[in-house]
């Protein structure tokens, strides 16, 4: 007994140490290549082959504004970021539900799946992501992002790094975030909502009608299809689900406010 106890602690003590040093360093890194570098390292570290730094938005070219970080097999890569399909993404729709990192094998208990989600997935599995752990990272009135570390020999074992997992990469994200700021040349505005709008968008996530939303706000329905239409534009989203979506990745709306019942 004495002897597992001492083992125990052994253990706790050596892990306690490694995050200890990989935290210091991503409190000292200052250069794109290095927090690379050092996610590989990371990534290695827990037990898998892959991983992604990544704001959720449209990160095709190189946003002056967005980190876009990752090492993920081409295909999916392109699929996720090249062909812009990021919003249906079922890891990235995980994020707004989840309230810390999640094991994907979670998912089907985080979101509700449809063919789609599973197609994903199984696609994913078949380019060697067969298991990830996803960190979502919120920051008040910024898009949301997350971290990464997926595709593994070992899925079973990667419940037990999902503590770890979750400490480092919000040091991680915060790390890029700090690499990315400083990268930044005077960026343009951040697109925003204007108030009636946005009162739209939050109504249309209640799963309110554009009936509803024009007699709960006292408009009438061809002003509330306009405010929906210029949310759309300036999302660039195509139906009302992807646009609730979109303004909550973009910090534009809370979650909490699409459970919210409106007042009489």
């Amino acid at each position: 007994m004495a002897g597992n106890a001492d083992e125990a602690r052994f253990g706790l003590a050596s892990c306690v140490a490694a995050t200890d040093t990989i935290l210091r360093a991503l409190a000292r890194v200052s250069e794109r290549d290095e927090l690379a570098g050092l996610m590989n390292a990371m990534t290695r570290e827990l037990g898998f082959r892959y991983y992604a730094l990544i704001h959720h938005d449209d990160l095709r070219g190189e946003p002056a504004d967005r980190v876009k970080l990752l090492d993920y097999p081409a295909a999916i890569e392109d699929r996720l970021i090249g062909e812009g399909i990021w919003r249906r993404d079922p890891v990235i729709r995980g994020c707004i539900f989840a309230q810390r990192a999640f094991r994907w094998s979670e998912l089907p208990g985080i979101i509700a799946m449809d063919r789609r989600d599973r197609e994903s997935i199984a696609l994913g599995a078949n380019a060697g992501l067969n298991e990830g752990i996803t960190v979502p990272y919120w920051s008040l009135g910024e898009c949301m992002g997350s971290c990464t570390f997926a595709g593994t020999r070992a899925p079973k074992r990667a419940k037990s790094y999902v503590g770890m997992a979750q400490m480092l990469g919000i040091f991680a994200f915060q790390a890029a975030r700090r690499i990315q700021t400083g990268a930044m040349s005077a960026p343009g505005p951040r697109p925003r909502l204007r108030p009636r709008p946005r009162d739209c968008v939050v109504l249309a996530g209640r799963g309110y009608s554009n009936k509803e939303i024009a007699r709960a706000l006292s408009l009438t329905p061809r002003t509330v299809d306009g405010y929906l239409t210029e949310a759309r534009l300036l999302f660039d989203a195509h139906e009302r689900t992807e646009l609730v979506f979109s303004a909550i990745f973009a910090g534009e709306i809370g979650l909490a406010e699409l459970s919210r019942r409106q007042p009489e």
